[in-house]
């Protein structure tokens, strides 16, 4: 839909989300190099490509049985708090990160932090509340490019550091930073952030006892359960496409720089500006395509296209022979993701009506986490005891089949 006439650019900026568009961005700079070479932290750590899997997986079970609750809250209780105080708590979690001797304890700060994503449901849901549906697209478009900003500076950075200092303390320095980061956006998110729902449950004064929690997670997951029952089949569908890219994500995401650097004869360094000048290029499509695109055309139609591009990408990538190769295909790529979180963000939010975003966006979450877990324990094992080659072309049959469930099933009353 156009945008109408004397409506500001920007009118869609509200405080809301302002304040989590530029607090991510905040968070994005470490977590840019963390997540980058977070792999290769694990190997500095002692594990190997089986260990990585084996943490993805300890990560994503945790996600799935705190994510349900969090829904619930989200919807019943209020979104604000749990956002603010939970990205405090999550921020002071990653110094855990930072000061782990070995894999085996990095499981435990895994675990910890990936309780503290409980508050991910409220945050998608406040940020979708605050968006008027016509003009979804572009906002998504410009939040996702804003709180990517880092990812076109700051790898190159780390890899830099890592190629001259190894791999340990670079990383340390990072989580650090990430820790710093986190506490500052719950602060600002917790004076900043104003609640979209109104919630009679909540009681500012009451102490809850062990019986009501006891009470309040017996009631996240039979609303849980109930949410399942609920959605339409558009939603489910979407559900069903989540599920296909955990198992791309298990087979593939931890192993781009291990697979750069082991096959390809890549350096830390390398792979940094392959990942910043991509970054680049999806900021740039962001600004310039995809909220237009997704505004004026069907989202669902601009989604079937992206998949089925990015289905090459996988076999593509395992041809690639130098820097060069990588850098190349990566910038193509880099266009095409771009698309991904926009789309997928403005599918949800036309799909889902606001009271029950919280646990609607918490089924999404589950429904990609809970198959992570087999996927990562799968993923490392088929590239570490089998085949690297294996694990990307089984990841491109696995988008394959995404792009047939999207086109048969995901439907949207705004196709034309």
């Amino acid at each position: 839909m156009n945008r109408k006439e004397g409506e500001p650019r920007f009118g869609f900026m509200t405080r809301n989300y302002l304040v989590l568009t530029l607090t991510s961005t905040l968070w994005g700079i470490p977590a840019s190099i963390c997540n980058t070479y977070f792999s290769l932290y694990v190997f500095g750590l002692g594990g190997t490509e089986t260990t990585i899997g084996l943490l993805t997986a300890i990560g994503s079970a945790t996600f799935v049985i705190f994510a349900i609750l969090g829904g619930h809250i989200a919807d019943v209780h209020g979104r604000k708090k749990l956002i603010s105080l939970m990205t405090v708590v999550l921020g002071l979690s990653q110094f855990l990160v930072a000061i782990a001797p070995n894999w085996q304890f990095l499981a435990l700060a895994i675990i910890l932090t990936n309780i503290c994503w409980i508050f991910e449901p409220a945050f998608w849901a406040i940020l979708a509340d605050s968006i008027k549906r016509q003009r979804r697209g572009t906002a998504f478009a410009l939040y996702s490019c804003l709180s990517f900003i880092p990812w076109a500076i700051m790898p190159t950075i780390g890899g830099y550091l890592i190629d001259i200092y190894g791999k340990v303390i670079p990383m340390r320095g990072a989580y650090t930073g990430l820790a710093i980061t986190g506490i500052i956006a719950g602060l600002i998110r917790l004076f900043m952030l104003e609640e979209t729902i109104s919630s009679g449950n909540t009681h500012p004064t009451k102490r809850y006892t062990l019986k009501d929690f006891g009470n309040l997670v017996k009631e996240a997951f039979k609303g849980h359960l109930e949410i399942w029952s609920w959605m339409p089949h558009s939603a489910l569908a979407l559900t069903s496409s989540y599920i296909l890219w955990a198992f791309e994500y298990g087979l593939v995401e931890p192993y781009w720089i291990v697979y750069a650097e082991e096959k390809i004869g890549l350096v830390s360094a390398q792979w940094g500006i392959i990942t910043s000048l991509g970054s680049a290029i999806g900021i740039a499509s962001k600004i310039l395509v995809v909220g237009k695109l997704l505004d004026k055309f069907s989202r669902r139609k601009i989604l079937l296209v992206i998949i089925a591009l990015d289905a090459f990408t996988y076999i593509f990538f395992i041809r690639c022979g130098s820097f060069m190769h990588v850098l190349s295909l990566w910038i193509t790529a880099s266009f095409i993701w771009s698309f991904f979180e926009p789309t997928y963000s403005s599918l949800e939010a036309d799909l889902i009506p606001e009271e029950r975003r919280g646990r609607v966006f918490a089924a999404f979450g589950v429904a990609w986490s809970a198959f992570t877990v087999p996927a990562s324990l799968l993923g490392g094992f088929i590239y570490e005891r089998i085949s690297p080659e294996l694990s990307f072309i089984a990841a491109s049959i696995t988008i394959t089949v995404c792009f047939i469930l999207t086109a048969l099933f995901i439907k949207q009353s705004s196709d034309n």
